[in-house]
């Protein structure tokens, strides 16, 4: 019997080639997800995308397709198709949880460790209630929905209690899951402070807007069952992509 040689072995692997529909859905996602059609902007009509693409308009509706089931374009009778526009209710109560907030409008958040590193605890001392000179285990992360960045998350967490907590959101994609995994049943959050300003290049960059839009920026605090404090955080939020709703109902015990 023969054996596969070295280059069989290799082919047998390679993934297979793009339909020509799909490499089409693919160049017309990230020409969204880079911000070259913007939110709400109505795409060039199928003639002109054909033309574009070389195909028939066959192939080009199965590009449009995908990219409507995904949730990036909508199709207006008679008006065309238009990027998606992207405008996130998030509620900030007593419970306030990225993925819950989502869930209910139907979306879906990724979360992505960009950096992590224990530090003295500084100016995060105050809300967490320990000395400046304490550790804790500092966390950069990404939200994302429907591949386009919508938050940007610093957030310090004690140790030793909370110490390995990056790892744990790397693995499970989640604050929430990896706190419980560390001991951390349930929280709720003590304190939010709301801003806004102009976004830094490197944040600007990170959540692929121009560094002209404004970000929202939330403060804040969150303790577990017993009132101690095990976050502190700020997030940035995308002014064109979060709405930032208080509802008093939400703040009671």
């Amino acid at each position: 019997m023969l054996k596969d040689s070295p280059t069989h072995a290799a082919q047998a692997i390679l993934p297979a080639p793009l339909a020509r529909w799909e490499s089409i859905a693919a160049e017309l996602r990230d020409d969204i997800l880079q911000g070259r059609f913007a939110p709400g902007q109505r795409l060039p009509n199928e003639t002109e995308l054909a033309q574009r693409f070389g195909v028939n308009r066959h192939t080009l509706r199965q590009a449009m397709q995908a990219l409507a089931h995904e949730g990036h374009v909508h199709v207006r009778q008679g008006r065309g198709t238009f990027v998606r526009e992207l405008v996130l209710d998030y509620a900030l109560q007593r419970r306030t949880r990225l993925s819950e907030n989502l869930a209910s409008v139907g979306e879906r958040a990724q979360r992505e460790l960009l950096s992590h590193g224990v530090v003295p605890a500084g100016p995060w001392a105050a809300a967490l209630q320990v000395g400046p000179r304490s550790q804790v285990e500092l966390l950069a992360t990404r939200a994302s929905v429907r591949g386009r960045p919508v938050g940007l998350t610093s957030a310090a967490f004690p140790c030793p209690r909370l110490r390995g907590v990056a790892e744990a959101v790397a693995r499970l994609g989640s604050i929430t899951a990896a706190l419980m995994e560390l001991g951390v049943t349930d929280y709720t959050r003590s304190r939010s402070v709301v801003c806004a300003r102009l976004p830094t290049q490197a944040e600007a960059d990170a959540l692929a807007r121009p560094v002209s839009q404004p970000v929202l920026v939330v403060q804040y605090t969150n303790v577990d069952r017993e009132g101690v404090p095990i976050e502190a955080g700020s997030t940035l939020f995308a002014a064109d992509a979060v709405q930032l709703v208080v509802e008093p109902e939400g703040w009671a015990a």
